[in-house]
């Protein structure tokens, strides 16, 4: 189906290997795009095919089905990871780790990213989700994004044009592909600080969530001004519950982590679980982060 191409692409690969949170069954063709013209060609060959196309980030926020997914898996996140500070933004293709660009800018003395230090994914997932932390948002940062549409056409658009929202923009649930994104810059007089204050961040995140598991990151989305779903699980008494292999984390409620032999089935019924405790027992209904496949 890909003989053009020069890229990396597997049959039946088992998704959990790429995967945060290690669950999930394979996937019919593996890609991992080494170019543009690579997303470009599957793109297209997927479209001919009426094949289905999944983009892989940093693997994070998703759940993969047991049964695996029926169609191609595009990793961006393995490549695409140029990164590039101009005069008056900086550049950064879809697979830059969002806590390498909270450092490369600290150290560059470029203030406003230091937030990303804290979160685990890529710039494409990033945009997506519009993801955040500690009350600041990819959207107070970003400037534009290009990317491919469902017919592979190429894109630019400016910030305001996204629908960015908490947790949320226009990219979610489409067949676009996000390859790059521009965002402002602001210089800090004082580069020692600025990194000093990455590194809080970043450690924040050490000793607020937990650390070397396999996880999705944050279950349930977190407004900055509550409720905080986290409090609310502890709240009714399930915090390390577990289903199968997978647990509500003892470190951080808002967290399910893979104990080593979780299926997605476990996942999701423990996510159900959640949901449906906190509902009944407190009438707030938390909305789910992470993404079902």
């Amino acid at each position: 189906m890909f003989t053009k191409l020069e890229c990396k692409v597997e049959e039946n690969y088992n998704l959990k290997d790429i995967t945060t949170m290690g669950v999930g069954g394979p996937c019919k063709y593996y890609v991992v795009p080494n170019t543009i013209e690579d997303i470009q060609e599957v793109k297209q060959k997927c479209a001919q095919s009426d094949t289905q196309l999944l983009i892989i980030g940093n693997g994070s926020n998703v759940i993969i089905d047991d049964s695996g997914f029926d169609g191609v898996v595009l990793h961006v996140g393995k490549r695409l990871r140029n990164m590039k500070l101009e005069q008056d933004h900086l550049y950064a293709e879809a697979g830059v780790a969002l806590p390498n660009i909270a450092f490369t800018m600290a150290k560059e003395g470029i203030t406003g990213f230091e937030f990303m230090a804290s979160i685990p994914g890529t710039v494409g997932g990033g945009v997506v989700m519009n993801a955040g932390s500690l009350g600041k948002e990819t959207s107070t940062v970003l400037k534009s994004v290009t990317y491919l549409d469902e017919e592979g056409m190429l894109h630019t658009k400016d910030n305001a044009e996204l629908g960015l929202s908490f947790r949320n923009s226009r990219f979610l649930g489409t067949k676009d592909i996000i390859l790059s994104a521009n965002f402002s810059i602001e210089r800090s007089p004082d580069k020692a600080a600025l990194m000093e204050k990455t590194k809080e961040v970043a450690n924040v995140r050490k000793k607020k969530f937990p650390m070397n598991v396999a996880t999705v990151g944050s279950t349930f989305k977190s407004p900055f001004n509550g409720p905080h779903p986290g409090n609310l699980i502890e709240k009714v008494g399930l915090k390390g519950y577990q289903v199968g292999g997978a647990q509500i984390s003892t470190v951080h409620a808002n967290w399910v982590i893979n104990t080593g032999s979780a299926t997605s089935q476990d996942v999701k019924e423990l996510i159900r679980i959640m949901q449906d405790t906190v509902k009944q027992e407190l009438g707030v209904w938390m909305e789910q982060e992470v993404i079902y496949i």
